[in-house]
């Protein structure tokens, strides 16, 4: 991770250079939604595929971002978040449940899938007469605008990069969000109706293939000095059996 603090003059000459690249890339892409020279429904108006692209970025946001902080909270000792931030406690405590994670991200693909094809839906810049913001050559139009290459560094570092770290650094605050629930159970929700299932199966026979069983399973844990105290290290636990888990504590080796 890069701190402000300590950055170097390298690190700010690619802090401009990124910001004046988001920048211009955000400017055409807006300029396109909005005078519609998009691939969008021409019967909706450039103000409301703008809003439209707006909402797909936030939502974007919440799902990469969620997935990082479910993974991160792991991290985390409940007891030291329990009382100051109750919601991300209780979302913590639901995902961990049985198998929620696995649904969760079953869903969560789904939607992932859906937002990015639905942006790329709203972003596929046309240029019909190279008509645009500026004169525009064939080969930039081919290259940049027709592929929404311009689009698409808006969305991985706005809706995609930005938060999941976000949520990679501040996992409890980031969950404490109220729209986190709901969109979890969003997720939850699209796997439970069936419409991705077959993955299921898939993961059998991909798991049949390559050999791969559930008797060894490795977990890393931060370990304990002889003082009791946490040590900064890991401690392997290999967890023996056909039914392992975390959760149901069978036979386990300390290495």
């Amino acid at each position: 991770m890069v701190h402000l603090k300590d950055a170097s003059a390298f690190d700010y000459v690619r802090f401009v250079l990124s910001a004046v690249l988001l920048t211009f890339s955000f400017v055409c892409t807006g300029y396109a939604i909005v005078t519609q020279k998009t691939g969008f429904w021409k019967e909706v108006p450039g103000w409301a595929a703008m809003i439209l692209f707006i909402v797909v970025l936030i939502l974007l946001g919440v799902v990469e971002g969620l997935q990082l902080a479910l993974v991160e909270l792991k991290r985390q000792k409940p007891k030291t978040y329990k009382d100051s931030h109750p919601a991300a406690y209780k979302l913590g405590e639901i995902a961990s449940r049985s198998d929620n994670i696995e649904k969760f991200l079953v869903g969560r693909q789904m939607i992932v899938v859906f937002l990015v094809f639905f942006a790329a839906k709203l972003t596929a810049i046309t240029v019909p007469g190279q008509e645009f913001l500026f004169p525009v050559p064939d080969w930039v139009s081919t290259i940049f605008l027709e592929t929404g290459l311009l689009a698409s560094i808006v969305v991985v570092i706005v809706a995609q990069l930005t938060p999941q770290i976000v949520a990679s650094i501040f996992p409890v605050q980031f969950l404490d969000i109220l729209i986190m629930r709901p969109v979890y159970y969003s997720c939850v929700f699209l796997e439970y109706t069936g419409v991705s299932h077959v993955c299921w199966v898939l993961v059998h026979l991909l798991s049949l293939t390559f050999g791969m069983k559930s008797g060894n399973e490795v977990w890393m844990s931060e370990g304990k000095g002889k003082d009791g105290n946490q040590n900064p290290g890991f401690e392997v636990e290999v967890v023996r059996g056909p039914n392992a888990s975390r959760t149901n504590e069978p036979d386990r080796d300390r290495v």
